[in-house]
């Protein structure tokens, strides 16, 4: 896994169980339905503000919160320090690839507690935490906890949504607001749960490397994340823009969002290639040989399989996507981290199929 940090490679137990635990399951691939030391926003939008109900609101919302992870007894008011970092999309070309980001903390979060911020830097109201603007208008935002002086630790109790709120309508009676909004679950990633958290009281001494711009790991090894794998599934609707094909006519187009955790801080990265298959109602297949990006991209379904993903052309409304095996292409070739989101929008041509929204979280499959 090539996400640089300003920390040290290795994960630190933060806190100390009350009494001896059972050994952990030697499981090491990820569970997104537990809280993470780390935690992944697939999608941000930084564009200007938009009117709801006659109030200018950020176009993204994240939420950000912890509990006690199982096993520790956590004091009220524990602390729980959060670096965050903005990841955008590269430009694949021979002189770039290198993905834009902007770091962050923040050190106000406490066990059972929430913060609320936006993407484009601008306060929800006096209770959020200062933030920079992500420096791009999408992309997606990863967050570890870590020690005050910058180690990365074992504390698994990340969890997190995001509001996502669309363009400002251009026709009809609500012509000058957004009316599109959707959340999605953002997705914890554990620490290597074979490790345990053997020290007796306290906040655990930070120790190993310290060089700046040292690798997170989400390879399952002890002292690094939990595995992720480089497949992911989902369900989509497929596109209607115009009557036709399988009722109703309700008018819709559908993104996948795809992103790695595979980023080289400030510096080139490697595309990764990505094949996907679509399936429709009746297990009916579309395959597609794939397509590359590097860091996040969103593609919309219109873009793929030489637009056949339609309801029209698919004969039902709706089926699944499977994406996989990501891999890297360039340099030293091999599997990548993958996370997915699908996005769709609905309404009426004149507003672009904007009035309506909602994601769905995609999952992985397989085990690698």
């Amino acid at each position: 896994m090539k996400f640089m940090t300003k920390g040290a490679v290795l994960l630190m137990p933060m806190f100390a169980v009350a009494t001896p635990a059972l050994a952990a399951p030697p499981a090491t691939l990820n569970n997104s339905n537990q809280p993470g030391s780390a935690i992944v926003f697939p999608k941000f939008v930084n564009l200007p503000q938009v009117t709801v109900n006659g109030n200018l609101v950020s176009r993204s919302e994240i939420e950000i919160g912890a509990v006690c992870p199982a096993g520790l007894i956590c004091p009220v008011g524990t602390n729980v320090n959060v670096q965050f970092r903005w990841v955008c999309p590269g430009a694949e070309d021979v002189n770039s690839n290198i993905c834009p980001e902007a770091d962050f903390e923040i050190t106000t979060l406490t066990v059972n507690g929430k913060r609320a911020f936006s993407a484009d830097g601008i306060p929800i109201n006096a209770a959020s935490p200062t933030v920079p603007p992500a420096p791009c208008p999408r992309g997606y935002l990863i967050g570890w906890v870590e020690t005050a002086d910058g180690q990365p630790v074992k504390f698994d109790a990340l969890i997190g949504n995001a509001v996502i709120r669309g363009q400002a309508l251009t026709a009809g009676p609500e012509a000058g607001s957004s009316t599109a909004v959707s959340a999605y679950n953002a997705i914890p990633i554990q620490a290597n749960t074979v490790d345990p958290y053997p020290y007796p009281g306290g906040v655990v001494p930070v120790s190993g490397p310290t060089a700046p711009e040292l690798m997170l790991a989400f390879d399952g090894a002890s002292g690094h994340y939990q595995q992720l794998t480089q497949w992911q599934v989902g369900d989509v609707r497929f596109d209607k823009t115009a009557p036709g094909g399988p009722p109703p006519d309700v008018f819709s187009v559908t993104a996948l969002i795809f992103l790695t955790l595979d980023v080289t801080s400030g510096q080139p990265n490697n595309p990764v290639f990505l094949p996907l298959a679509f399936y429709n109602e009746d297990e009916v297949v579309t395959s597609f040989e794939g397509y590359e990006f590097v860091c996040w991209d969103q593609p919309a379904l219109s873009f793929l399989a030489g637009g056949s993903l339609t309801q029209l052309q698919q004969g039902t409304r709706k089926g699944i996507v499977l994406a996989g095996p990501a891999t890297k292409l360039g340099g030293i070739p091999g599997p990548a981290t993958l996370i997915g989101l699908v996005e769709t929008n609905e309404g009426t041509a004149a507003n672009g199929f904007t009035e309506r929204k909602y994601n769905f979280n995609m999952v992985s499959p397989f085990v690698p």
